[in-house]
C-alpha cells in the first residue's frame, strides 16, 4: 500500500468487516505474544546469569524516574485522534510536532533529574544511567503519527512485525553488551537500540513526513480529555512505581532487582496479552459507538476470552514460582519466588479486567475512569506503606489485596453498556473456577516431589495443569468454546 493510500485510510474510523479485523488483530498479537514471551523467557535467564540482582535493580531507580517524565509526554493526544470518528492531515501534523516538542522538553527534563537522583535513590549511579536514557524520550517521540495511523487502520501485521523485530534487536544488543561485560549498561545499550530500531520500522510502515504547520486549536478544544488520559496515565505511574521507589530508598538495589524481576515476569500477563489486546478493541469499540448492541455483544466476546487465557497463566504462574525462579534466574534469586507467587495471582486479576479501559476510552468517559482509578492508586499507596515492615513480601501481598479492586472499576465500564455484575461473574467465574483447580493440583504434586529435576517438574506441572484447566472450563462453560469455535471460523479465512 502506498503511502498516500495509507494515510487516507486513517482519516475515518470503519465498521466494515469489523469482526474480521478484530480477529485478525487477536490473531497477530496472540502470535506477537508467543513470540515475545519466548525471547522474554530466553533473555531472562541469560541476563539473569551474567548480571547481578543489583544491575537490575539500579535499572528499575533509573526507569522510576524515566517513566515519571514519560507520563507528562503521554498527554493523550494519539488516543484523541484514534477515538475520533474522523481525522485530517493537519491534526496529523499537528499531534506530530506536540509530541516531539514534549519529547525534547522531557530529555531536557530527564537530564535535569539525573542529577538529584542519586541522592534520591542514595545511588549515584542512577544519575549516570539517566544521563543516556533521557534520549530514549526525543527518539521515541518520533513514532507517534505512524502508530496513530496503524491503529485507526487496523494495520495489525505491520504492527505485529515491527513489534517482534524491534524486541529481538533489543534483547539481542541487551545480551551480546552483557556477555562483553558492560554489566547495568547492557540493560542501557538495549533500551535506546530498540528506541531506534523501532522509529526506523514504524517510518517504513508509514513513510509519513510532518508538514511545517501547527493547529493549537486541536489541542485546546480536546484538552479535557487528554487531561483525562494524563490523569490516568498518572495514576498508573503511581500504581506500577510507587513500590519500587519505596523499596529502592528503604531496602537497596538487591532487593528491589529481586521484587522487580518477580513482577516482571508476571506483568508479561498484562504487558504482552492484555495491553496488546487492549490495542486492538480500543479502535473496534470506537467504530461501535453508536451500535450499543454489537458494542455490548463485542465485550462479552472479548471479555470471555480474555478472562479464559490470562486467568490460568497468572494461577501457573503462582502455582510454580519455585520451579521458574530455579530454572530460568538460578538459585541466587531463590528469595525472590514467594514474590513471584503473589505477583502471579494479582496479574491474573488485574489482566483479565484490563478490558475496562478500551470500554471508558471508547465510550469517551475517561474522567469517569480517572476517578476510579484515582482511588485504586490511593489504596495501592496505603497497602504499600503499610506492607513495607515486612519487606519485599508484604508488598507483594499488599499488591494483590489491593488489586481486588480493578473488579469494581471493571463493573462500573459494564455498567455503561447497561451490563449488571451477574455478566461479570459470567465473563470471569468459569476461568477462576478452572484455574483454581489448576493449581490445588499442581500444589498436590509438588507433596509427591515425584522429581528432583526443576525443569523436569516445571514441564510436569505445566501439562498436567493445562490438562485439569482444560477439562475443567469445558464442564463449567460451554459458551466460552462456542466464542473459541467462532473466533477461528473468522481467524481461518481471514488467515488462509
Amino acid at each position: 500500500m502506498k503511502a498516500r493510500t495509507r494515510l487516507q485510510s486513517a482519516y475515518r474510523l470503519r465498521t466494515t468487516a469489523l469482526d474480521e479485523k478484530v480477529a485478525r488483530g487477536a490473531g497477530f498479537q496472540f502470535l506477537g505474544i508467543v513470540l515475545r514471551t519466548v525471547i522474554t523467557i530466553g533473555s531472562t535467564a541469560i541476563l539473569a546469569r551474567l548480571l547481578t540482582p543489583a544491575d537490575f535493580g539500579l535499572v528499575v531507580m533509573a526507569t522510576v524516574v524515566t517513566e515519571l517524565a514519560g507520563l507528562l509526554g503521554a498527554f493523550g493526544f494519539t488516543n484523541v485522534l484514534i477515538q475520533r470518528s474522523s481525522i485530517s492531515r493537519l491534526q496529523l501534523d499537528t499531534v506530530f510536532w506536540a509530541t516531539l516538542g514534549v519529547g525534547g522538553l522531557l530529555t531536557l527534563l530527564v537530564l535535569a533529574l539525573s542529577f538529584v537522583s542519586g541522592w534520591l535513590f542514595a545511588d549515584p549511579m542512577v544519575g549516570s544511567l539517566l544521563q543516556v536514557l533521557c534520549l530514549t524520550f526525543v527518539i521515541g517521540s518520533f513514532t507517534s503519527v505512524p502508530w496513530v495511523v496503524l491503529s485507526r487502520s487496523m494495520l495489525f501485521k505491520l504492527e505485529f512485525l515491527i513489534n517482534i523485530t524491534t524486541v529481538i534487536v533489543r534483547t539481542t544488543a541487551a545480551v551480546i553488551s552483557a556477555w562483553m561485560g558492560l554489566g547495568v549498561w547492557s540493560l542501557v545499550v538495549g533500551a535506546l537500540v530498540g528506541s531506534v530500531t523501532s522509529v526506523v520500522l514504524n517510518y517504513l510502515a508509514v513513510p509519513y513526513r510532518p508538514r511545517l504547520r501547527f493547529h493549537a486549536p486541536l489541542l485546546t478544544r480536546t484538552w479535557r480529555t487528554s487531561g483525562g488520559y494524563f490523569g490516568s496515565t498518572a495514576l498508573y505511574y503511581v500504581s506500577m512505581n510507587l513500590d519500587l521507589l519505596l523499596i529502592g530508598r528503604a531496602l537497596g538495589a538487591a532487593p528491589l532487582g529481586l521484587y522487580q524481576n518477580a513482577r516482571s515476569l508476571t506483568d508479561e500477563i498484562r504487558a504482552r496479552i492484555a495491553i496488546p489486546i487492549q490495542h486492538v478493541l480500543f479502535p473496534a469499540f470506537s467504530a461501535l459507538q453508536g451500535d450499543v448492541v454489537r458494542f455490548r455483544d463485542l465485550v462479552l466476546r472479548a471479555g470471555r476470552l480474555l478472562a479464559a487465557v490470562v486467568i490460568p497463566i497468572g494461577f501457573g504462574v503462582s502455582a510454580n514460582a519455585a520451579e521458574l525462579v530455579l530454572v530460568l534466574y538460578g538459585s541466587k534469586w531463590t528469595a525472590m519466588t514467594p514474590v513471584m507467587a503473589m505477583f502471579g495471582l494479582s496479574a491474573a486479576l488485574r489482566a483479565s479486567t484490563a478490558i475496562a479501559s478500551p470500554i471508558f476510552n471508547a465510550s469517551d468517559r475517561v474522567g469517569l475512569a480517572f476517578r476510579y482509578n484515582l482511588i485504586g492508586s490511593a489504596l495501592l499507596m496505603v497497602g504499600v506503606f503499610v506492607a513495607l515492615p515486612w519487606g519485599i513480601e508484604g508488598v507483594a501481598i499488599a499488591v494483590a489485596l489491593t488489586s481486588t479492586y480493578s473488579l469494581v472499576i471493571l463493573h462500573a465500564a459494564f455498567r455503561l453498556l447497561g451490563l449488571t455484575w451477574r455478566d461479570m461473574v459470567a465473563v470471569l467465574g468459569p476461568p477462576t473456577l478452572a484455574a483454581s483447580a489448576m493449581w490445588l493440583v499442581t500444589f498436590g504434586l509438588r507433596q509427591l516431589e515425584w522429581t528432583a529435576l526443576p525443569a523436569a517438574a516445571l514441564a510436569g506441572h505445566v501439562l498436567v495443569g493445562a490438562l485439569v484447566y482444560l477439562v475443567c472450563l469445558l464442564l463449567v462453560s460451554r459458551r466460552l468454546w462456542g466464542d473459541l469455535q467462532a473466533a477461528i471460523a473468522i481467524v481461518r479465512p481471514v488467515h488462509g
